[in-house]
């Protein structure tokens, strides 16, 4: 009886904690830049929120040095809504990078008809350049809920089979 109580608090510690995680995705990006502004191709990084958007909390690019908090540039909120396609919003998202030895700050976010990249540079220079947008969700590394309910059926069957074998 103790092997299978054991299996049992295993699978359910597996699941719940899978749970939280389950939700965590990759979307990808590419971002255009007119007039000499930022371009370039990532990775989000996202969890979902409670209202079902996605939370941005890492970024990967060439040239991205990190992922700026939310509230942290030009008001951004780092959230993506779940349409098709996905949409930034007016608060958009917002990232530090570097181009050879400039560094700068950008927010990309919805204009209404489409995105814009405010940019702040290292000496203070600031500007809002119009940048194409695309961005597409990725298969997720992370297994789904049901995919660990399988399992943790099978480790009860496994546990079960071995409770027979014991007790006979």
């Amino acid at each position: 009886m103790t092997l299978f109580r054991t299996c049992l608090l295993a699978v359910a510690t597996i699941f719940a904690a899978s749970s939280l995680a389950a939700h965590a995705d990759t979307v990808n990006f590419t971002i255009d830049g007119s007039a000499g502004g930022f371009s370039g191709s990532g990775v989000f990084t996202t969890t979902v929120d409670v209202s079902g958007n996605y939370l941005i909390t890492g970024i990967t690019a060439t040239g991205v040095t990190g992922l700026i908090a939310p509230g942290g540039f030009n008001g951004n909120d780092n959230l993506l809504f779940p349409s098709d396609p996905l949409v930034f919003d007016s608060k958009g998202f917002s990232f530090s990078a570097t181009d050879g030895s400039d560094q700068f700050d950008v927010n990309v976010f919805s204009n209404g008809t489409g995105y814009s990249a405010f940019f702040r540079d290292e000496d203070g220079s600031t500007g809002t350049l119009p940048v194409s947008l695309e961005v597409s969700s990725s298969a997720s590394p992370v297994p789904e809920p049901s995919t660990l309910l399988l399992i943790g059926t099978g480790v009860l069957g496994a546990a079960g089979a071995i409770r027979r074998r014991v007790s006979v």
